[in-house]
């Protein structure tokens, strides 16, 4: 456990045993709520630290106080004012950060508004309410929450084009996944874990900002995105129906982009809202032309898949075995023959030996078949040196297992492993 989960436990300790349960406290621009002095009393939300309530909308941490768990209902402007009420002191520093971060590292203030406005067109009418509704409580101006929104992205370009020291490779710099089922698991269940990677030394300091934000729209399904503060684009999640998704930068194998399509991040959004099973995710992303390649890690209850979509068609890739899938950043042959011209050769075993790595390690006698939630953490701890994946650009790390509707959260250099138990916020 680290500094900071002490202190916030030893801060819960003394209200409870300065208060008589309940406290005062006034949310962000709103009217005071009585809310039971951050515990766990809410009997439907069992595990999670009950922090505040705004408009509807509630806040929690994690059971040591690391990650805070946001859970809004209603329209999207309403779930964006709930956001923007129960996160404002927390969007602030993280804004004010990612600002001056950017801006000594050659972005200057009027790069990052335009870059941030821009991306703002591009996205889905419903996000745009989402951040209009943020604006409106959060003590963020528009442009702000439109800067905070896009900051992690902005960093990620200004990282790359720094050509930092030692800053691992842009082609093996963006993510793996692993599903595993069935042969590889101990009882059967699916469980996935995920890396996501940029640079760790650029982007730790962020991890205080990661959470996870459970959204109710009015109509489809609820789904909670793992993300930083703020960024209301998806990139890791799960619905309802237990449906998770995760997203690799494709951009290795096919680097052409159509910045008149919809953007994919967005269109993640759309799929776990009307999507209750692989098939019916993988079906709607085929059919979604797109705008940047990526590589789509679909898993349910039942099984995990592969999706690599391209901005000139699409295909669920074959299992690398019987209840096992593993992807990193580039397409894995053999291709469609018609691919031949659109993409690049994948990268050798040398140039990123992370596919080869978790092939052997999930083949081996000391996986296959004795995967659990706490054996896949192990799996990606494994350093890239030690036949592993994990490496300097891993940030952050996501262990998920659908059926349960559960999630496991790691902020490396910050934060061990912590548990997200999501049923009941999901509902």
């Amino acid at each position: 456990m680290n500094d900071r989960s002490i202190v916030y436990l030893l801060f819960i300790a003394l209200l409870l045993l300065c208060s008589a349960g309940c406290s005062e406290s006034t949310g962000s621009q709103g009217e005071p709520v009585q809310i039971d002095a951050v515990s766990s009393a809410d009997p439907e939300r069992s595990g999670l630290l009950f922090i505040n309530e705004f408009e509807g909308g509630h806040v929690y941490r994690t059971p040591s106080g690391i990650f805070l768990v946001l859970d809004l209902r209603g329209s999207w402007t309403e779930m964006g004012r709930q956001y923007g009420g129960l996160a404002g002191e927390d969007l602030r520093p993280f804004h004010d950060r990612i600002v001056a971060d950017l801006t000594g590292r050659g972005v200057s203030a009027d790069d990052q508004l335009a870059a941030a406005q821009d991306y703002y067109e591009r996205l889905s009418p419903e996000l745009k309410e989402l951040l209009q509704g943020m604006s409106e409580t959060s003590g963020l101006t528009m442009d702000e929450v439109l800067v905070l929104n896009a900051g992690m992205m902005l960093l990620t370009e200004a990282i790359f084009a720094d050509q930092l020291p030692g800053l691992p490779d842009a082609a093996t710099s963006g993510c793996i996944g692993i599903g595993v089922w069935d042969q590889y698991t101990e009882d059967g269940r699916v469980i996935f874990g995920r890396n996501w990677d940029i640079d760790r030394p650029s982007m730790k300091q962020y991890m205080e900002f990661l959470s996870v934000v459970v959204l109710h729209p009015d109509d489809g399904y609820a789904y909670a995105n793992i993300h930083p503060l703020g960024n209301v684009y998806l990139e890791t999640g799960m619905n309802s129906e237990g449906l998770f998704i995760e997203l690799n930068n494709g951009a290795y194998s096919d680097p052409t982009e159509y910045m008149d399509r919809s953007d994919t991040a967005s269109v993640l959004v759309d799929v776990l809202r009307e999507s209750g099973s692989v098939p019916e995710a993988a079906d709607m992303l085929k059919n979604i032309p797109a705008d940047l390649s990526y590589i789509l890690q679909i898993a349910d209850p039942s099984e995990a898949v592969s999706l690599e979509r391209g901005t000139f068609d699409a295909r669920v890739r074959n299992p690398d075995d019987d209840g096992l899938v593993i992807a990193v950043n580039h397409f894995i042959p053999p291709y469609p023959p018609e691919w031949s011209s659109w993409i690049q050769p994948p990268l050798t075993e040398e140039e990123d030996p992370r596919y080869s790595n978790m092939l052997r390690l999930a083949q081996s006698d000391a996986y296959k078949g004795s995967f659990t939630p706490e054996v896949m953490k192990q799996l990606l701890e494994i350093p890239l040196e030690d036949g592993g994946a994990y490496h300097a650009g891993t940030v952050y790390q996501v262990v998920a297992v659908p059926g349960t509707r559960n999630l496991w959260l790691r902020a490396c250099e910050y934060a061990g492993w912590e548990e997200v138990p999501l049923a009941s916020l999901l509902g």
